[in-house]
């Protein structure tokens, strides 16, 4: 069974065993169609399977609520297996990243993705779901600033999620709201500007 946590709080779980690869893609794809229409707030398995053709009991069975689908595919899509970078500088590493959020925005799918993650109703599991789903991409990457502190290249101090945020905070709002262009040399502006305000 696969677990997100809150805390020290389970939020939701997922049923693996028995779970095929063919059943879990075709509820995924189904999902994601789903929250590129409604978004994460107005996501509903039962909404979901009758759209769908499939049996929503069978995927209870595996997801145990809205909750545990939605993360399961959004964290899937931003890249399950992706590794974080290890460039060997954390100069590069920010660019790696900032170039890889860039295509994932830049794709049609990553896009209607990431846009899902906007706040229509703030209540309270919408903004749960978001939060784990943030906190779970931080702590995958925070390998990247461990590994720059041991080279003595970052600051004390300095929280990879806030990092993260500076980093990717303006290449969102170019892809989500401005339409600005996102190419290679913005990426690298971005990671500078980070870079240096965090180095050691």
């Amino acid at each position: 069974m696969g677990e997100f946590a809150k805390g020290g709080l389970l939020l939701s779980a997922i049923e693996t065993e028995g779970l095929t690869p063919e059943f879990r893609e075709l509820v995924h794809a189904a999902a994601r169609q789903e929250l590129t229409k409604w978004g994460i707030d107005r996501f509903s398995i039962v909404a979901l399977a009758d759209r769908n053709g499939l049996p929503v009991d069978e995927i209870l069975e595996f997801w145990t609520d809205e909750a545990a689908l939605i993360m399961d595919v959004l964290l899937d899509g931003a890249g399950r297996e992706a590794a974080p970078p290890d460039t060997g500088s954390l100069r590069d590493d920010l660019y790696a990243l900032a170039v890889g959020m860039a295509a994932y925005l830049g794709s049609d799918q990553g896009h209607q993705i990431q846009g899902s993650h906007l706040i229509g109703e703030p209540f309270l599991d919408g903004i749960e779901i978001r939060r784990t789903l943030w906190r779970v991409r931080v702590q995958r990457l925070g390998i990247v600033f461990t590994r720059a502190r041991d080279r003595g290249e970052l600051r004390d101090g300095i929280e990879p999620a806030v990092v993260l945020e500076m980093l990717l905070a303006p290449i969102n709002m170019r892809a989500l709201f401005t339409g600005e262009p996102i190419d290679e040399q913005y990426c690298r502006l971005m990671a500078d500007l980070v870079w240096h305000a965090v180095r050691s």
